[in-house]
């Protein structure tokens, strides 16, 4: 059996130390998780190409919320994510009850619980996973950074081929090579480009979607990308990311995202050091001189540009606002039908609207509570360690633009952001107890090797990474409350 090298217990109650150390013990990763979590994220592109992301991420996310019960830690729920299962069960109440009268169709209603289980309950199941799974801060983080480059190269090289051919790269995954007529084709094609029509009878334009569904969701997941390259550590990944995530939210066109990224890069330098602010502070003079022309040029581009989609929404929003109110306590549980536009859903295209449309007032009231206590929440892991700051930035621009777009079928969006929160939550756990714990410091447990390091080592051809000493310490876990003594003889044994 292996000592670990300088350990050195104390001679004094030692249940106590072990005890602690075991505390420690449980803060370490679970590896494999690590990886497949890791891995989810960063290849997003090989699931849009096969046509498999919206069955990916909810079958990974819920294979690691049954991992994570394995586990013996145990993690407390925040008010907010309690908040959250409350609406998730008002939803679902209203669901069956309109199912029963009669005023829900059946066919809608299945979808609505496919974004029950696949999206809102998938949300906080993902956070407690990597609760308990004690996944990395960092981990997180450069996979969503991977994911921007990925968006980078994508759009050089439609770029390039729009520009040289004059027509947009016709793109589609595998799944619909193979399936053709597969029934809801949007979230299993993989069109890297749509056209959208900025004017009625005219001529339809490239718009960009990159690995998604539709571009305000490449714009969702451009924000959180932009965040994340302000937490990374890496000059290369931090620069590549930022790049792929402002060229994509540009050109999906998605008008609520790019205000969303402005804003999470404010908040993420304004909480995450002084020299951010001093930045802020200095940027704020040449803006307020600006601002009469600034904001001339965003009236144009908000309210001008593609103003007959603006035209439309707003009508359907009207006429969802307008059935609301036929049932406004419970809503009608899932989406209903447009006599305004025949294509799209009532109750769709606004997270808002939606939730007043399907939960009615009391679903309504439930999720703001959620969703403010979960930013308050995170402001108060940034209050601790500004270098979360960025966590706060995402959070604050997704929460710009769920006004004009919604979390239904944004799986891959969904997985990130759950993932990066209960991350952020491991970091200042683990912050804690390093910082109530310094006699550890000694007798540090290994670092464990990343999962771009574990590959990195394979492709190299050495071995990924060595067990002994980390399962020397899960071994002093395990036993230390059945004999402390002999856990300690056994840690003065020579090799």
């Amino acid at each position: 059996m292996i000592r670990p090298q300088n350990f050195r217990p104390p001679t004094s109650n030692p249940s106590s130390y072990f005890s602690r150390q075991a505390t420690l013990v449980g803060q370490q990763p679970d590896i494999f998780a690590e990886q497949l979590v890791f891995w989810t994220i960063a290849l997003v592109p090989l699931w849009w190409i096969l046509g498999l992301q919206l069955v990916v991420y909810p079958v990974v996310g819920w294979y690691l919320f049954y991992r994570s019960l394995q586990r013996p830690n145990q993690v407390s729920v925040p008010f907010g994510w309690q908040m959250w299962c409350v609406y998730i069960g008002v939803w679902i109440i209203s669901l069956l009850v309109n199912l029963a009268i009669g005023t829900a169709e059946v066919g809608r209603s299945i979808t609505a619980f496919g974004s029950i289980t696949g999206v809102w309950m998938l949300t906080v199941a993902l956070w407690y996973a990597m609760r308990r799974l004690s996944i990395r801060h960092r981990v997180i983080v450069r996979a969503i950074c991977v994911v921007g480059l990925c968006q980078l190269v994508a759009v050089i090289l439609g770029e390039a081929y729009l520009t040289a051919t004059g027509s947009i790269p016709q793109t589609h995954s595998l799944l619909v090579t193979l399936i053709p007529s597969i029934p809801s084709k949007i979230f299993f094609d993989a069109a890297l480009y749509g056209r959208e029509t900025l004017v009625w009878d005219a001529d339809p334009i490239p718009r960009l979607k990159s690995f998604y569904y539709w571009s305000p969701l490449a714009g969702t997941m451009s924000i959180f990308i932009c965040s994340a390259a302000m937490a990374e550590r890496q000059r290369f990944w931090q620069i590549a990311a930022l790049l792929g995530g402002l060229a994509t939210v540009w050109l999906a066109a998605a008008r609520a995202a790019q205000v969303g990224i402005v804003l999470a890069i404010i908040v993420s330098l304004w909480f995450g050091s002084k020299w951010g602010r001093k930045l802020l502070i200095a940027c704020a003079i040449p803006v307020g001189l600006l601002s009469p022309i600034i904001i001339s040029e965003l009236y144009k581009y908000f309210f001008e540009y593609r103003k007959d989609s603006a035209a439309g929404r707003l009508a359907l929003y009207e006429e969802t606002y307008k059935a609301f109110l036929n049932s406004p306590l419970i809503g009608f549980g899932a989406q209903g039908r447009s006599n305004v536009l025949a294509d799209i859903p009532l109750g769709s295209h606004s997270q808002l609207y939606s939730t007043l449309y399907q939960t009615g007032i009391i679903g309504c009231a439930v999720l703001a509570v959620a969703w403010l206590a979960i930013a308050w929440a995170i402001f108060q892991l940034v209050r601790k360690q500004p270098m979360l700051s960025p966590v706060l930035g995402a959070w604050i621009g997704l929460t710009l633009v769920m006004p004009g777009g919604e979390l239904a079928a944004a799986s891959v969006t969904v997985f990130a952001i759950a993932a990066w929160l209960g991350c952020a939550w491991n970091q200042v756990e683990q912050a804690t107890i390093k910082r109530n714990l310094p006699w550890l410091l000694n007798t540090p447990l290994p670092e464990l090797p990343t999962p771009w390091e574990i590959w990195q080592r394979w492709f190299s051809g050495s071995q990924p990474y060595s067990k002994d000493r980390h399962l020397t310490y899960m071994r002093m876990a395990k036993h230390e409350k059945k004999d402390p003594v002999r856990r300690l003889r056994w840690g003065s044994r020579d090799r």
